[in-house]
């Protein structure tokens, strides 16, 4: 995104991960974790700071995240102003537009839901990929990762690969 945006990580375009923030007052867009807003919300509970928060991926379900979109959805009470973004390509958008525009035990007037949210679809690309899996267990799954990994590029056509770890010692 530093890239596309033109500046140095840390700057208009930053990050927070465990133990590390690379971010500055100039940062106008942010990367982070659900967990770490929700860390912020401890020390700013109107999340000042921000004036929209997008949630990515939100179908994978987590604790944090469920936690996460309760504390928005209060927020959005005292803070009218904010602008909250849910996406997801596989996400039950009715009932994520219903939670925001619900409020106590009675739901809002179609006109009211509309202007406290809306629904836009887009469509995407698909690409064909292919999802291998080993057939037995690896004693070290990091060193069969790599190896995989060389065997894939020497082996098959000129593409891309996708290698999905549990954490952060794993990739580095």
């Amino acid at each position: 995104m530093d890239e596309e945006y033109g500046c140095e990580v840390g700057q208009q375009v930053g990050y927070s991960i465990r133990f590390e923030d690379v971010s500055s007052a100039a940062t106008r867009i942010k990367f982070l974790s659900d967990g770490l807003l929700i860390r912020e919300a401890l020390v700013d509970p109107l999340l000042s700071r921000y004036s929209v928060i997008m949630v990515d991926e939100a179908h994978e379900r987590s604790i944090s995240t469920d936690i996460l979109l309760g504390l928005l959805k209060k927020i959005l009470k005292r803070r009218p102003d904010l602008k909250i973004i849910v996406s997801s390509a596989t996400l039950q958008a009715e009932d994520f537009l219903a939670f925001f525009t619900k409020r106590s035990d009675e739901a809002l007037s179609e006109d009211d839901a509309k202007s406290v949210g809306a629904i836009l679809s887009l469509e995407g690309r698909t690409h064909p990929i292919d999802i291998l899996y080993l057939e037995s267990p690896a004693e070290d799954y990091i060193e069969k990762a790599v190896c995989t990994v060389f065997d894939i590029h020497a082996r098959e056509p000129k593409g891309d690969i996708l290698v999905f770890l549990t954490g952060r010692e794993d990739i580095d």
